[in-house]
């Protein structure tokens, strides 16, 4: 049974899919996928002792201990700007905030904010990683600052354009 509340979610799921569909501009959607495809690969990397251990090829290992050679704390803050760049590139997708595209806009941080959730539980089947609050916490940070400034930031264009014309 489709409810009221059904209803939202789906039109608003149309309303992002059809603005994706007319959007005139690909490489905002490419580079979105792109980075999307790079931060599940940089995330999903196991530690370089159990490459080891699998007898993986060694540039995987070379990888894996570039990613691991940060202390801890470091490695927790550095999910802030990757999840802030990962919501900033789909926000341009969707174009500037506003009343019309408030329901993309819902979507895209439910969407955001499901990725970074999963993407830290994701790491249960890693093997010799684990998921983090920390990790997670930073996610979700990076990506409500970068709706946040997303919104700023077509505030103050908007804003221009109507002092310009």
């Amino acid at each position: 049974m489709i409810t009221h509340h059904n209803k939202d979610i789906i039109n608003a799921i149309k309303t992002f899919s059809v603005k994706i569909a007319i959007s005139s501009n690909w490489i905002d959607y490419i580079v979105a996928i792109l980075y999307t495809f790079f931060l599940q690969a940089l995330t999903g990397i196991p530690h370089p002792e159990y490459l080891e251990q699998a007898n993986a090829n060694a540039l995987l290992v070379l990888l894996s201990e570039e990613v691991f050679a940060y202390p801890f704390w470091l490695q927790d803050l550095s999910h802030f700007p990757l999840f802030f760049i990962f919501t900033w590139l789909w926000a341009r997708c969707i174009g500037p905030i506003s009343s019309e595209f408030l329901k993309s806009t819902t979507c895209l941080l439910v969407v955001a904010i499901g990725y970074g959730i999963g993407n830290e539980l994701m790491q249960f089947f890693i093997p010799n990683r684990f998921p983090s609050l920390g990790d997670l916490i930073m996610n979700l940070v990076g990506v409500l600052s970068s709706l946040l400034s997303h919104k700023y930031y077509c505030y103050r264009v908007i804003k221009r354009k109507r002092i310009s014309s």
